[in-house]
């Protein structure tokens, strides 16, 4: 529920469109089943319930009236589950009638009734609930009903009685359905059924909240529970678009555009895919048994916020934040100069396509068209999916087929993601950031072009000293101490750090990974190239000449000459790095 408190624009919304429309004056409350003639006319409130189970509310929506066929397509969504749709299928019908709810027809071939939603296929579909006795499947349906809900649901008994006492037009469709084969049980088992199916109690909050289940993929919005499987959902959501509205749905379909389901008790629940839920109760009806102000307030609300699910849907964010290649994109992994220099001329090899946004069908298909023109001599693709909220499975199942395909001709599909959700089965490989799924890449790369990481690099030999005599070496030298590391163990009181042996990861404060480091690589703020404030670690066994904090000091009292040059080495390296790997300090 909404805190009272605080600004309630969408409630507002609905509280101005319930006042509006509690003038209209149109339509009759039904009163051939006597118990609903009972109701009151100014009874009218609306419920918008989002799929995280916020709901929105103006009138009586806490006000209790029997479902009567806005159950059918719940009744339908537990058919559904119990039976398959094939079997379902096998005796009810999914064709608009174009007639009202209590028609006499079947489909043409005479063996089933056109739809779940008119009362003939929804005596049907309540028989194929599961349960041996009819106490069973009412039990089943409630239950569910109750399920869809998040509360439990009664039955209002007076109601009930009415219905089988006045209920002789559904006899006649249950006797003509038993004759055709459609109806498997005893006319009276099936009735006593979809009577008290019918006279479930419920509001137009519960309406709304079942809405949402249903928009959800049947996930209850409050609870999280999955009623019912994203595949029946879609079904029913289906079958409400098409046939809910009974002889209006076609113009319903057309002028507010959501799944919806009226009944006779004035109640009428919608759905927008993906989207929310609504319910909305007012007893009065049209001609064709749909509440004459549920009606008014759903178009009033599909037109205003273009809620139609037909709409043109408008994509406010590109689908790529970036698109670039390994030699202007590198990982965090400090290198020694021969592995720089042999990503810079072949790091075209590897392609990164970071993507963000929703991805569906067409996003998809504009990655897969962008990636397929940028091909040339790529051997690794890079997906990173860091700001991708949600992948479809239309869009997954699209960039599965095609680096599949792509797989058959050596590129290796590697996916970044920090919740490494699996998403693509095609991955060859999945890290937790994107820096690490390029450090894989670069690696393999390396591998290819035949430099294969060095396992021990001596202080002569470290990249950053290349060009110092060995006489200032080995001052420099003698100011270092060698540290021997396990893997997690730190490096505290740091000015530079060499690697001779194993492998270096850095942490911010936020304990994110920053930087790496191998053999042959400097780390440390005396490189210049460093963020402040990181925390390096040993990932494997590993071995350091370490100049710490100290270290530096007295080194610049005890000989400047010997700190210059090594700044002035560090300097050069710098500019070396910068000029080989361009965009390494932007990626940073």
């Amino acid at each position: 529920m909404i805190n009272p408190a605080a600004p309630n624009p969408i409630g507002d919304v609905l509280q101005r469109l319930r006042d509006r429309l509690a003038a209209v004056t149109d339509g009759e409350i039904a009163t051939y089943i006597p118990e609903l003639g009972t109701a009151n006319p100014s009874w009218f409130g609306i419920a918008l319930s989002t799929l995280d189970g916020h709901v929105y509310e103006a009138g009586d929506v806490h006000r209790q009236f029997t479902i009567q066929s806005v159950s059918k397509p719940f009744a339908y969504a537990l058919a559904l589950a119990d039976r398959g749709l094939d079997e379902v299928l096998a005796k009810v019908g999914v064709e608009p009638s174009g007639e009202a709810f209590n028609s006499i027809r079947l489909l043409r071939d005479g063996s089933r009734p056109y739809n779940p939603m008119v009362n003939a296929g929804a005596i049907v579909t309540a028989s194929l609930v599961d349960g041996g006795t009819p106490g069973e499947r009412f039990a089943r349906i409630r239950e569910g009903l109750s399920a869809f809900a998040g509360r439990d649901l009664r039955v209002d008994e007076r109601v009930y009685a009415s219905e089988q006492e006045t209920g002789d037009h559904n006899r006649a469709l249950a006797y003509l359905l038993r004759s055709t084969g459609a109806l498997l049980c005893g006319v009276d088992d099936a009735l006593e059924v979809y009577f008290r199916q019918c006279s479930i109690l419920v509001t137009a909050h519960d309406l709304a909240v079942m809405a949402a289940t249903l928009a959800a993929g049947g996930v209850h919005p409050v609870s999280g529970d999955a009623v019912v499987s994203p595949a029946v959902a879609q079904h029913v959501l289906t079958v409400m678009a098409s046939c809910g509205t009974y002889d209006y749905a076609g113009e319903w379909l057309l002028r507010v555009g959501m799944p919806a389901k009226s009944g006779v008790s004035g109640g009428l629940v919608a759905a927008l895919p993906a989207q929310f839920g609504l319910g909305v109760f007012s007893p009065p009806l049209d001609g064709r048994g749909n509440s004459v102000r549920a009606i008014a307030a759903c178009e009033d609300l599909s037109a205003r916020f273009g809620l139609h699910m037909m709409r043109r849907s408008v994509r406010s964010v590109p689908v790529f934040a970036r698109f670039l290649h390994g030699d202007e994109l590198r990982s965090d992994r400090e290198r020694p100069m021969r592995e720089r220099r042999i990503l810079a001329e072949r790091g075209r090899r590897i392609l990164v396509c970071e993507l963000q946004s929703d991805m569906g069908f067409v996003g998809a298909e504009t990655v897969l068209r962008a990636i397929g023109a940028d091909l040339a001599g790529v051997g690794w693709l890079v997906l990173d999916l860091n700001r991708v909220s949600r992948l479809e499975a239309v869009a997954a199942a699209m960039l599965d087929a095609f680096t599949g395909e792509l797989a058959q001709r050596g590129v290796r599909l590697i996916v970044a993601d920090p919740w490494q959700r699996a998403l693509l089965e095609s991955a060859a490989a999945e890290f937790g950031t994107l820096s690490g799924a390029l450090e894989h890449c670069e690696d393999e790369l390396l591998g290819e072009a035949g430099l294969a990481e060095a396992q021990a690099v001596p202080l002569a030999e470290q990249d950053i000293l290349r060009d110092l005599p060995p006489a200032r070496v080995e001052q420099l030298a003698a100011q270092m101490r060698t540290v021997e590391l396990d893997a997690g163990d730190e490096i505290r009181d740091l000015a530079l750090g060499l690697v001779t042996r194993g492998r270096l990861q850095a942490r911010d404060a936020d304990g994110r990974r920053a930087a790496a480091a191998g053999p042959g690589a400097a780390f440390g703020p005396l490189t210049l190239l460093e963020p402040v404030g990181l925390t390096w670690a040993a990932v494997a066994s590993s071995t350091c000449l370490v100049l710490t904090r100290n270290g530096r000091i007295e080194l610049a009292d005890s000989d400047p000459a010997a700190l210059a040059a090594l700044q002035e080495a560090i300097a050069c390296d710098l500019a070396d790095r910068l000029r080989v790997t361009p965009h390494l300090a932007q990626h940073r």
